[in-house]
């Protein structure tokens, strides 16, 4: 992959859109992260580990993976989480970080819900958090997130893996 960011607008299909809601309203356990980048006071958030170090963490696992397995071409899995930022005024914004260092790992951030919030590459793009929007880059290209003042919840899917 370049050191590009690659967009796809309208990814899944109404049915799996409606099961990650119901996975994600319904079946989800929140826990409290006291800042979104380590060593910075940049906001609290909430993250649901699904998988990392080779191993589901969550039974959310199969029925996201399933979801997912026709979008996201991967040799290998690294971590996939899902994150929820509360809606704060002003918006919380995150320190500028990298997922993983080697180059080799890419980072998908799929839009579970629209706001006005966005994720920020550095020295380039901001990209606006639209319902059913997948992002891919490399997973050492430094982003930030960028909260919303619109919706109570900004909630992405964050998936590392290998291509």
């Amino acid at each position: 992959m370049k050191n590009e960011v690659i967009i796809k607008d309208n990814l899944l299909d109404d049915v799996h859109l409606t099961q990650l809601d119901g996975l994600i309203y319904g079946e989800c356990n929140w826990f409290l992260q006291k800042e979104q980048t380590t060593g910075q006071d940049d906001g609290c958030w909430f993250q649901h580990i699904i998988y990392v170090e080779d191993m589901p963490t969550s039974a959310l696992y199969e029925p996201v993976i399933k979801i997912f397995k026709n979008h996201l071409k991967y040799v290998s899995l690294c971590r996939i989480t899902v994150n929820l930022l509360p809606r704060l005024q002003p918006p919380s914004i995150s320190g500028f970080h990298t997922d993983f260092e080697p180059r080799r790992i890419t980072t998908a951030i799929f839009y579970l819900n629209t706001n006005n919030g966005a994720t920020e590459i550095e020295g380039g793009d901001r990209i606006d958090c639209v319902r059913n929007r997948l992002i891919m880059f490399p997973a050492n290209t430094s982003h930030r997130a960028i909260g919303q003042t619109d919706v109570t919840k900004r909630i992405v899917f964050n998936f590392n893996f290998i291509e």
